[in-house]
């Protein structure tokens, strides 16, 4: 544990001690506000509620963490740090875990700083429900998991950022578009099969976090896809030999 930890604050600090965690939460709440008041307009709504604000979340945050991810190993490997990383008394895994909590870090952060925009709107939507509040930021971060631990290993793919971030946009956008109703009912075609590789989709299982329901499927969901693409970053890790 205490070697993640080391990794964790070594990255934490990386992501602060530059631009990047700024930008991105200022580009992050821009976007999903701009999204929100003026894409679908808030105040010309009959009923206003905070649906549309968290219908986005799936699909920024495919775009917006893989730009947190990108450099957590290709620029280990440009730099050629990450041949010293390696050699510090530390296991591969340890490294990958504590990288991967430090951009959830980030993340959580920058859901919890969105929490501004429901917070002003408290007085102008008398339905708010803030039980529905809380499970969508739940599921927000539960498919946020699943991206950065995807943009994690993207990231060991390529020692080119833009590389990486491209790699892993396409991977999230794919994971988010199989669990779009359209794309579901499309699939459906076929009978069953929508309904199969719409399970895998991000945006299926945040649907129900968002209607207010904490479904177990949904997250045994996260946490398995979270493992199993942090494992497979492991093995790259290991079996590259960078």
């Amino acid at each position: 544990m205490r070697n993640i930890l080391t990794i964790y604050r070594r990255e934490v600090a990386a992501y602060f001690n530059s631009p990047i965690a700024y930008i991105f939460m200022i580009l992050f709440i821009f976007i999903l506000s701009f999204l929100f008041f003026v894409f679908f307009p808030f105040f010309s709504q009959t009923n206003p509620d905070l649906r549309n604000f968290f219908f986005w979340f799936p699909w920024v945050l495919s775009i917006f963490i893989p730009a947190v991810t990108m450099r957590l190993w290709s620029e280990e490997r440009r730099s050629g740090t990450i041949e010293l990383l390696l050699t510090w008394p530390l296991q591969a895994w340890e490294v990958v875990v504590g990288k991967y909590l430090a951009g959830l870090f980030v993340i959580a952060i920058s859901l919890i700083l969105t929490l501004v925009v429901p917070m002003s709107l408290s007085s102008s939507v008398s339905s708010l429900d803030w039980g529905v509040v809380f499970t969508s930021y739940l599921g927000a971060l539960l498919i946020s998991s699943v991206y950065i631990a995807l943009g994690s290993w993207a990231s060991t793919l390529t020692n080119n950022q833009i590389v990486s971030l491209l790699i892993a946009i396409a991977f999230s956008l794919v994971m988010v578009g199989i669990g779009y109703p359209p794309v579901v009912k499309f699939l459906n075609a076929l009978p069953g099969l929508g309904n199969f590789i719409g399970w895998f989709g991000t945006d299926s299982h945040f649907r129900e976090f968002s209607k207010g329901l904490i479904n177990p499927v949904g997250l045994i969901y996260g946490f398995s896809l979270t493992v199993f693409f942090l494992v497979l970053n492991n093995l790259f890790v290991e079996g590259r030999k960078f």
